[in-house]
C-alpha cells in the first residue's frame, strides 16, 4: 500500500539519486520491447529522483527517461551491493535491475515494470487517473480534492470507494479497514449518505493513519495498545507477540475482542468494483473488510456470528507460528 511503496521509493532514491547507471535490464514484456528498440538508453545516464504516487513507484532519469513499477500483491524492490547483482540474474523472480557504481536495485515478482521517455503521467495510463496521494511529498494532503472525487460516487459504499485509487492514491485493504474503524463508520454506508462530520473525519483520518503506517512500518495502533495486546493472550492469535499480530485495531483480527468495546471483530466480503468484460458479462471483485459491528454501527445483515478465537484455539504447545495458520482472516 502507499506507506510500503513510499518506503521503497525512499530506499531507491537514497541508493540511486545522483548516481550514473552502469547497467539497466528488465524482464517484463513491455519494458523489454522498449529497451530492444532503444538499446543502452539508460546506460551512462544519471538518476535524478525516485518517488511514489500511491502504490506506484516512479524514477526520473536524465535525458527525459523514466521507469515505473507497480507491486500489485507480490512485488518488492531490494538494494544490494553492486557486485551482488550477478547472483540475482539466476533468480527467476527478478523483473528489473538498475546498477550503479555504488548499488544495485532489484525488482522481484512485480508484474508491472515499464520504461520510456517523456512525462510518465502521459505514458502510463494509470498514473494520470490517480487521486491525491495519501503521503504527498510536498504540502498537506489535498482533502478538498479527495472529497470531490469521493462525491462523484454517491451510490457506492464508502468501504468500496476508499479502495478506488482515483479517489485517493495509496489506500489498500488494511488502511481502509483502519480508517473506517477510526471514524467509527459502517463500511456499507453509502457515500451520498455521509454527513459533514463523517466526511471531515475521513479527510482527517486518511492522511494521519497513512502517515503513522509509513513511520511505524505498517502499525496503526499506538505503542500502548500494541503493548496491551502483547501482554494479553486473548487479544491476539499467536501465543507469541509477533509484530504482525499486534499492530492493527481490526485488520486481520477476526474473532478477537475489539480493543475498544466488548464485541468481537468480524470480517465480510465486500464488493470492491465491477466491470463488463468483452462478452458483456458483469464481473464483480470483492475484498475482505474487517470491522467491529458495535463501534462502527454495522447493519445486522453484514454481521456473521462471532466464533471467539480463545474458545477454539489449539494449546500453545501445538501452535504452528505461521501467519497463515494463526489468522482465520488471512488473505
Amino acid at each position: 500500500e502507499g506507506p510500503e511503496v513510499q518506503r521503497s521509493a525512499d530506499l531507491l532514491h537514497d541508493a540511486l539519486a545522483g548516481r550514473t547507471i552502469r547497467a539497466f535490464g528488465a524482464r517484463t514484456k513491455v519494458a523489454r520491447a522498449w529497451l530492444a528498440e532503444h538499446p543502452d538508453a539508460f546506460v551512462g545516464r544519471r538518476v535524478e529522483r525516485v518517488w511514489a504516487h500511491g502504490k506506484h513507484l516512479v524514477g526520473q532519469v536524465e535525458g527525459g527517461l523514466f521507469f515505473h513499477s507497480h507491486y500489485l500483491m507480490w512485488g518488492r524492490w531490494m538494494v544490494v551491493a553492486p557486485d551482488a547483482d550477478e547472483v540475482a540474474t539466476r533468480d527467476r523472480r527478478e523483473r528489473a535491475r538498475i546498477v550503479t557504481d555504488d548499488a544495485a536495485a532489484l525488482l522481484y515478482s512485480a508484474p508491472k515494470f515499464t520504461v520510456g521517455r517523456g512525462d510518465p503521467y502521459d505514458h502510463v495510463p494509470a498514473l494520470s487517473l490517480l487521486g491525491p496521494d495519501v503521503l504527498p511529498e510536498a504540502g498537506p494532503f489535498d482533502a478538498d480534492a479527495f472529497l470531490r472525487r469521493l462525491d462523484r460516487q454517491p451510490d457506492r459504499a464508502v468501504g468500496s470507494a476508499l479502495l478506488d485509487q482515483s479517489v485517493a492514491a495509496g489506500i489498500g485493504n488494511y488502511l481502509r479497514a483502519e480508517i473506517l474503524y477510526d471514524c467509527r463508520m459502517d463500511p456499507w454506508r453509502l457515500v451520498g449518505e455521509l454527513d459533514g462530520e463523517e466526511r471531515a473525519c475521513l479527510a482527517e483520518a486518511t492522511p494521519r493513519i497513512c502517515a503513522q503506517a509509513y513511520r511505524e512500518g505498517g502499525q496503526t495502533v499506538p505503542e500502548a495498545v500494541q503493548a496491551r495486546q502483547a501482554a494479553d493472550r486473548d487479544l491476539r492469535y499467536s501465543p507469541h507477540a509477533h509484530p504482525w499480530n499486534t499492530k492493527h485495531w481490526v485488520f486481520r483480527r477476526t474473532n478477537l475482542p475489539c480493543l475498544t468495546c466488548d464485541d468481537y471483530v468480524r470480517q465480510q466480503k465486500q464488493l470492491s468494483h465491477e466491470w463488463t468484460d468483452d462478452d458483456g458479462t458483469t464481473v464483480e471483485k470483492t475484498r475482505v473488510i474487517y470491522f467491529c459491528p458495535t463501534c462502527q454501527g454495522v447493519a445486522p445483515e453484514h454481521v456473521k456470528k462471532a466464533r471467539p478465537h480463545r474458545d477454539r484455539r489449539p494449546p500453545d504447545s501445538e501452535w504452528a507460528p505461521t501467519e497463515e495458520a494463526a489468522d482465520p482472516g488471512y488473505e
